[in-house]
């Protein structure tokens, strides 16, 4: 049987630069890689003359897509990364492996089959935010060789603070986490239309919170989704958008409700929605349930749109929710473009970095003018400070 790895005999080299040199044979290749491939080779040389039905030193790939759907046990690689490493490994493109194709797919396929119960548990969970055709490029380039340093940590902080926050008041005050109204009014943390002057409540609000069904909702929704895009576009990038989508929120707040007392991180948790949701836009055709979450963005945001309308135009009772539903629209504008400018871009195409700087240019353009508002503006209620 004739070796697939020609590239091995031309490693080897007559040299003659010199009387001493003459007629000497240098063998310069990988003895261990050389044993390794060809025990590859007698391993897998049965089994591809097996599938070779016409003979012809060919396999198709069509036939061997379909006999690995029929196979009654589970492979160890989802079916969507397995059609891609298949798609992979005819290098060219004539929908057929030769031999030295066919021992290309195996060692594509070993490499994935081979993650660790850790690597695996990451991957799934990536799965959430990485559009289905840059998977296997992610868990090529990115996950494979990923040892949670950094971990993503920093919702998981942000998290524990809130709940941390939420235990001292529940403690501490006299009607706990059931009524919020007066530690709202009188506390250092909460955004204050009447303290705006202290600048630290624009994003100290985010960890006090209205009640214990608040911020349940709001933990629940910032891990679960929070830590698979820290597991795919690192911490330092999410926290960014989370963040700035939390002042977002209090600044959007003070141009639209100047009245409004604000607590709560739900303008960070519409961000990471809103952020999701561009990705989602951007790679709608490689996204799995596209349609679903769309769904689910358009309830959220219908439902806040018309809970809103209704209480501001429409209910005159005086059990109003005081819910502050600007921040939640501004932290998902902030959240929609900071996120195609803040994360990361699997897949680059050109029309994209067009989209990337109308993005920059909006966030920024925004920001300032809510700042400016802020400044100039005489409407304010009176400070207290």
């Amino acid at each position: 049987m004739a070796s697939i790895y020609p590239k091995l005999q031309e490693s080897m080299e007559y040299v003659g630069r010199g009387p001493s040199n003459a007629g000497k044979l240098e063998i310069n290749f990988d003895q261990y890689k050389y044993r390794k491939d060809v025990e590859l080779e007698h391993r897998w040389m049965g089994v591809f003359q097996e599938m070779d039905y016409d003979k012809d030193g060919k396999v198709r790939i069509r036939d061997l897509r379909d006999r690995l759907r029929r196979a009654d046990r589970k492979l160890a690689i989802p079916e969507h990364i397995r059609d891609d490493l298949l798609r992979r490994a005819d290098m060219n493109k004539d929908g057929y492996y030769e031999f030295h194709e066919f021992l290309h797919l195996i060692e594509l396929v070993d490499s994935h089959a081979h993650l660790d119960k850790f690597h695996k548990a990451l991957a799934l969970a990536s799965y959430v935010v990485v559009p289905e055709s840059e998977r296997p490029q992610y868990v090529e380039s990115e996950l494979k060789h990923y040892t949670c340093c950094p971990p993503p940590i920093f919702l998981i902080l942000v998290s524990a603070a809130e709940l941390a926050i939420a235990l001292y008041y529940h403690f501490t005050t006299p009607k706990g986490m059931s009524d919020m109204s007066v530690t709202i009014r009188k506390d250092y943390l909460p955004y204050n239309p009447n303290r705006r002057k202290e600048a630290w409540r624009l994003l100290s609000y985010m960890l006090v919170h209205a009640g214990w069904y608040h911020l349940i909702v709001n933990l629940v929704v910032q891990v679960v989704l929070g830590i698979p895009l820290e597991l795919v576009h690192k911490y330092w990038r999410v926290g960014i958008v989370y963040l700035l989508g939390v002042i977002a929120g209090a600044l959007g707040t003070s141009v639209t409700d100047p009245n409004v007392f604000l607590v709560g991180a739900s303008g960070g948790v519409y961000a990471l929605l809103a952020a999701h949701l561009a990705s989602m836009i951007i790679n709608w055709k490689e996204m799995e349930y596209a349609w679903i979450r769309l769904i689910f963005w358009i309830v959220l945001m219908g439902s806040d749109i018309g809970v809103f309308i209704y209480y501001r135009h429409f209910y005159d009772g005086k059990d109003k929710p005081m819910i502050g539903y600007s921040a939640h629209f501004c932290g998902a504008i902030c959240g929609l473009l900071l996120g195609v400018v803040c994360l990361k871009n699997l897949n680059k195409l050109a029309w994209e970095r067009v989209i990337w700087w109308i993005c920059l240019v909006l966030t920024i353009l925004l920001f300032v003018f809510a700042i400016l508002w802020n400044i100039f503006w005489t409407g304010f209620p009176v400070q207290h400070v």
